[in-house]
């Protein structure tokens, strides 16, 4: 029989219904939870002379009904051989063990390359921490978790009453520009995250002997080894190690959300609104969640009063599966020492669990793929067999036994497997919905008309201000340009005396000259009209009728101004409509709207919702961005592209904004008591009922648009 290894320490876990213990390694600092039958299992080990006379102490020690099989004793001395708690007394059992612990450091090393997760330790931060932890401790006091609960009451009541603007400055938030800074606020949160799990550990005498960092399909997650804290006898005490990031987190975030609600315009404000949402996707999906293996979980295993219990999760989930799929009613071991209620609420647990794994696989899928191209896309599915190569490979390990408790295995496998499949079809195509078209509109004016220079010149005088009322050809301004018109009055000069020889030369019988002359007096009249429409245009008349509106028009007074500079805008203050931008898979559905009435929201500006007429909707898409309101460089709804230009005649470059996808445009003109309470630059949005989908035609269209896509991509690199 073997022998525990000297050094090991065990630990009653108090406040566990199912009675566990901690096995504490002394030497190598690692702790492991057992349950009780493991643990009677491996004290009285040193006093066994068989495994028959091991297996009669546990029974004589126990008062519980369930009692270990021989073969699940064999099971547990395997796995604490392989943990190296048991100590050899033979050669061969030593080189046994070096080979064990040789062929788990290559597993070790071949898992970092693991797509799917992989950890980088960064060594044992003890040293640090224990000079540290007694200068940060005051963090982790009474009077601090009561001034995070006045800064949470503060900054949650600002969200609530200032949520409209906060939900508006989300726009462009996991755009390309954003993604560096959103990388450096999740490191920086998730360091002091795992700082403050180490102070709470700390403070109730545990230690920290490992931290590092954790990707996850890429995406960084820190942590740091508080197993320590299994040893602690209070629960409360487990509990507080436990939340101390979330803690750390959500207070990052009441303190980022105050700055933002005093100065939500500046550079301040849009690095605490960022923070907030980084912070809060972390907490809550990511680090507050039970459904994955971070502190959440941890919180609620304590609070339930089960160990283990994503492990027991999983396992009924698989025995749930093999009594559908396999007609295997073989009843659970695993759960049998837990009452009826925690039985179900562990086998929902594990199918939650199941779910989210998928939808969390899917989700880092997608966003790797659009962070990383076609490699994101080999990621992902590489990351797909990793996680089903496992199951897959003790399913098929398993078939003999599958198939002794149920002879007819296979055909019931093949029965069921159609029969879901048929039915996972009927769903897909069954199923549906009706869609809501949501698209982005800006108020603008009906009538708005740039005024722009017709020649370059100096400004000698301003006829008209802000605000007036103009007619149609009224001066608007004059300008001064001496040099113009002493080169059209130079031309003018050379067009007579080319008239002058031309008929010198008509008189002296010289056809020939005349034609040549004739031929110089065509061009340079050309030069003369175009000369003078410039002089002509050096007074500026309003092109049609409205209110001038140019706020800073007597700025301009005495300045050089180009030519086709803009100047002013002529408008009509009474007549604003709404122009929207609608994508290509809405606009049929748009398209019979057109003359009807459409519901519009502006509830950022405070205003009710209201209804609008559909006028018009532009015949063809177009990727030009008429409107930059819409943009989210501009505080819009809509993502553009940047597209650097450049002007004629001149080497200096201008930005262009433009659509990613061709969008149309759609007309709608507002009820006067409407557009007068409205401000052109308003954002808003149509809403409108779209047709029936179906699931399956929803599949079919995201694999046609991931088509369309790759083919754009690949055409663009051709060219």
């Amino acid at each position: 029989m073997p022998r525990l290894r000297p050094g090991l320490r065990f630990i009653p876990s108090p406040n566990q219904g199912e009675q566990a213990f901690i096995i504490e390694d002394t030497a190598r600092h690692l702790f492991y939870r057992v349950g009780l039958e493991e643990y009677l299992l491996l004290a009285h080990l040193d006093n066994a002379t068989s495994l028959e006379d091991l297996l009669g102490k546990c029974a004589a020690a126990s008062d519980s009904s369930t009692v270990l099989s021989p073969e699940q004793a064999m099971t547990v001395l395997n796995w604490a051989a392989a943990k190296q708690l048991l100590q050899t007394s033979s050669t061969s059992q030593f080189l046994d063990r070096v080979e064990q612990e040789r062929q788990a450091r290559k597993m070790r090393r071949l898992g970092k390359i693991n797509l799917v997760s992989f950890k980088i330790p960064l060594g044992n931060p003890d040293p640090v921490l224990r000079k540290i932890a007694p200068r940060l401790m005051f963090l982790t006091s009474p009077a601090i978790m009561a001034l995070w609960l006045l800064g949470g009451i503060m900054a949650l009541t600002q969200l609530i009453i200032r949520w409209p603007q906060f939900r508006d400055h989300n726009i462009g938030f996991f755009s390309p520009q954003n993604l560096a800074l959103l990388w450096v606020i999740w490191l920086g949160l998730k360091i002091i995250h795992e700082l403050f799990h180490a102070l709470v550990c700390y403070r109730y005498g545990g230690r920290i002997q490992e931290a590092g960092i954790l990707f996850i399909l890429f995406m960084p997650f820190t942590y740091v080894d508080a197993t320590s804290s299994w040893t602690f006898p209070s629960r409360w005490q487990r509990l507080h190690v436990a939340s101390a990031g979330i803690f750390a987190e959500l207070g990052i975030a009441w303190i980022a959300l105050l700055l933002w609600a005093h100065d939500p315009n500046s550079t301040t404000g849009l690095l605490a609104h960022r923070t907030v949402i980084v912070a809060g996707i972390s907490s809550l999906l990511f680090n507050g969640n039970p459904l994955m293996r971070f502190d959440g979980y941890y919180i609620l295993s304590d609070l339930t009063d089960i160990s283990n219990l994503y492990q027991l999760g999983l396992q009924s989930t698989k025995e749930i599966a093999a009594r559908l799929f396999l007609n295997l009613k073989k009843p659970s071991s695993s759960l049998a020492a837990f009452s009826r209620g925690k039985r179900i609420f562990i086998r929902v647990y594990g199918i939650l669990v199941f779910l989210w794994r998928f939808l969390v696989l899917a989700s880092l899928g997608y966003l790797a793929s659009k962070l990383f191209g076609g490699l994101g896309i080999f990621i992902t599915l590489a990351a797909l067999l990793i996680w089903i190569s496992s199951p897959i490979h003790s399913f098929l390990a398993r078939w003999p036994i599958y198939k002794e408790h149920n002879p007819h295995v296979a055909r019931d496998l093949t029965c069921r497997i159609l029969f879901a499949a048929a039915l996972v079809l009927l769903l897909i195509n069954t199923v549906s919905w009706q869609e809501y078209i949501r698209a982005p509109a800006v108020v603008e004016y009906e009538q708005q008309v740039r005024v722009k220079t017709g020649s370059s010149g100096f400004v000698r005088k301003i006829l008209v201000k802000d605000g007036v009322q103009v007619h149609k050809n009224d001066r608007l301004l004059i300008l001064s340009n001496p040099e113009l018109i002493s080169r059209q009055r130079q031309v003018e000069l050379e067009l007579e005396q080319l008239h002058l020889k031309s008929r010198i030369a008509y008189n002296n019988h010289q056809l020939p000259e005349m034609q040549i002359l004739r031929r110089q007096a065509e061009a340079l009249a050309v030069q003369a009209r175009q000369l003078g429409a410039e002089v002509e245009a050096l007074t500026v008349r309003a092109p049609a009728t409205g209110t001038v509106l140019a706020p800073e028009l007597d700025r301009l007074q005495g300045t050089f101004l180009g030519k086709g500079q803009e100047i002013l805008w002529i408008i009509s203050p009474d007549k604003k409509h709404l122009m929207a931008s609608i994508s290509q898979q809405d606009v049929d559905a748009m398209r019979a709207r057109v003359g009807k009435e459409i519901r519009v929201e502006m509830r950022a500006t405070g205003i009710a919702p209201f209804y609008g007429t559909v006028k018009r909707i532009s015949p063809t898409a177009s990727t030009r961005l008429a409107y930059p309101g819409l943009a989210a460089k501009f505080g819009g709804p809509i993502d553009v592209l940047e597209r650097i230009v450049r002007t004629d005649n001149s080497e200096s470059r201008q930005i262009e904004l433009e659509f990613f996808e061709p969008r149309f445009t759609m007309e709608i003109t507002l009820a006067g008591d409407i557009a007068a309470r409205l401000w052109p630059g308003q954002i808003g949005y149509v809403l409108a009922a779209g047709p029936n989908v179906s699931l399956w035609q929803k599949i079919k269209d995201a694999a046609a648009a991931w088509i369309h896509n790759k083919d754009r991509a690949a055409a663009a690199r051709n060219q």
